[in-house]
C-alpha cells in the first residue's frame, strides 16, 4: 500500500510538473483567440511580402503607421503616406524572396495593442545595377500591431 501511495504522489507530481498552456502549432505562443488573430494577421504580411504585393500590404498597415527604422536619425522616418514609396521601391527590386517568421511572444500592451516578438530568416536576391545581389535577414524583430475590430488587427509599425 505504502508503494502504492508513492507512486501515485510521484504521478501527480510529474503530470503537476509537465503543466503547460496550449500553445499555436509551430509557435512558443500560447493559443487564444486573440493570438490566433494577431498571428493570422502577421503571416497575412509574410505572404504578401514573399507575393511582392504592396496594394494587400497596405491594407494590413493602420492609418496611425509609423516607423522610425530604429535609427536615432529622422531622415529615415515615415508614416503611413510614405509607406507605400518604401514598399514599392523595395520591392520593385526584388527578384526573388524566401521570408520565415518564428513566433516567439505576444505581449498585449493595452486590450487594443500588441507587440509581437518574433525571429526572422530570410534571402532576398535584388536587382542592382552592379547585377544581382544576395541579402540575408536572421534576427530578431518587434511588430506592433492594434486591434481595429474583434479579430482584426493592423500594423503600428515593424513592416
Amino acid at each position: 500500500m505504502r508503494s502504492f501511495r508513492f507512486a501515485l504522489v510521484l504521478a501527480l507530481a510529474g503530470g503537476a510538473g509537465c503543466a503547460h498552456n496550449d500553445v499555436i502549432p509551430g509557435t512558443n505562443v500560447t493559443d487564444t483567440e486573440i493570438n490566433c488573430a494577431i498571428i493570422k494577421t502577421v503571416e497575412d504580411y509574410r505572404q504578401s511580402i514573399e507575393n511582392r504585393d504592396v496594394d494587400r500590404l497596405l491594407m494590413l498597415a493602420s492609418e496611425r503607421y509609423a516607423e522610425d527604422s530604429g535609427t536615432p536619425r529622422t531622415d529615415d522616418d515615415y508614416r503611413y503616406d510614405g509607406l507605400k514609396h518604401v514598399l514599392t521601391t523595395r520591392l520593385s527590386r526584388v527578384r526573388s524572396i524566401r521570408y520565415s517568421i518564428q513566433y516567439r511572444n505576444i505581449r498585449m500592451v493595452s486590450d487594443n495593442e500588441a507587440e509581437v516578438e518574433v525571429h526572422l530568416n530570410g534571402s532576398f536576391e535584388l536587382a542592382s545595377e552592379n547585377g544581382e545581389r544576395y541579402r540575408n535577414i536572421d534576427d530578431f524583430h518587434h511588430f506592433i500591431l492594434e486591434r481595429t475590430a474583434k479579430d482584426r488587427w493592423k500594423f503600428l509599425s515593424g513592416m
